[in-house]
């Protein structure tokens, strides 16, 4: 049975490509993509967007903004 979907307000993959091209994730989206993973709320390829997302926060690739 496949994992459930979180329908955030914003695609996840506009999403992503948005934070790509401006370098940013706001605090906001930060703190919804994390209490999606924690859920168990997203499929096995959104949650992994997500950890790139992370990913490249921890690397400095992409600011958190408040």
């Amino acid at each position: 049975m496949p994992a459930p979907t979180l329908n955030l307000e914003d695609n996840l993959t506009d999403l992503f490509a948005q934070a790509w091209f401006s370098g940013k994730l706001t605090a906001i989206e930060q703190h919804r993509l994390q209490v999606a993973l924690l859920n168990n709320a997203l499929s096995r390829e959104d949650a992994l967007l997500v950890h790139r997302l992370f990913y490249a926060v921890r690397r400095g690739w992409l600011k958190v903004s408040a």
